[in-house]
């Protein structure tokens, strides 16, 4: 597990781009990052994968993790090497380091993307939808209102969030770049920014 870019580090690593007029720090598969800055966007790439944007509205502070699992079946108990891969603990690192940042938990506000079946289209019980159901759940459970969703489908996404501004843009590419899409969450991801061309533009 590692914080990519919280803003313990400062979002390490942010570049500028001009069409967003913002800084963008990436976070890939396994990892999570939390910002207050009004100049700065997380972005992340997501096939099968979900993405949790969480934030606390009123304090002007949130962040984005990228899980791949739901959970790890045991496998990470006692240890936190790479937990933010999984669901079960992506969202508890998210939400704990939100708190410890300033903000109040009966504030926070979720939103939910991702969870496409990229992986197989003819699987019986495709992981993206054990992603989007798994989150869905968690955040019930946690009493944490889910306010937009763009979840499931065949087609990848790439998520740009202004957790400070409580602001999402979500491009959707076109169902030939899934390979791309699946090879790079297996390898836990590059640039998110050299992603292929998109296919539309929706704002959360």
């Amino acid at each position: 597990m590692r914080a990519a870019h919280d803003i313990a580090g400062e979002a390490a690593g942010s570049y500028w781009e001009p069409r967003l007029n913002s800084f963008v720090a990436t976070v890939t598969p396994g990892e999570f990052a939390v910002s207050r800055r009004h100049d700065l966007a997380l972005v992340t790439l997501l096939g099968s994968c979900v993405a949790a944007c969480i934030c606390d509205p009123q304090a002007g502070i949130g962040g984005l993790n990228h899980f791949l699992l739901p959970d790890d079946g045991g496998a990470a108990a006692g240890s936190t090497a790479n937990a933010a891969r999984y669901g079960v603990h992506a969202m508890e690192l998210l939400i704990n380091e939100i708190l410890k940042q300033g903000g109040t938990r009966s504030r926070l506000r979720a939103k939910l993307f991702g969870g496409a079946n990229v992986i197989a289209l003819t699987a019986a019980n495709p992981v993206g939808e054990r992603n989007a159901e798994f989150s869905l759940d968690f955040l019930r459970r946690e009493g944490i209102p889910v306010t937009a969703t763009d979840l499931g489908g065949t087609r990848a996404r790439r998520v740009f969030f202004k957790p400070a501004a409580d602001k999402v843009l979500v491009q959707v590419f076109n169902p030939r770049n899934a390979g791309r899409v699946r090879h790079e969450e297996a390898r836990f991801g590059t640039r998110a920014a050299a992603a292929p061309a998109s296919g539309g533009v929706e704002l959360f």
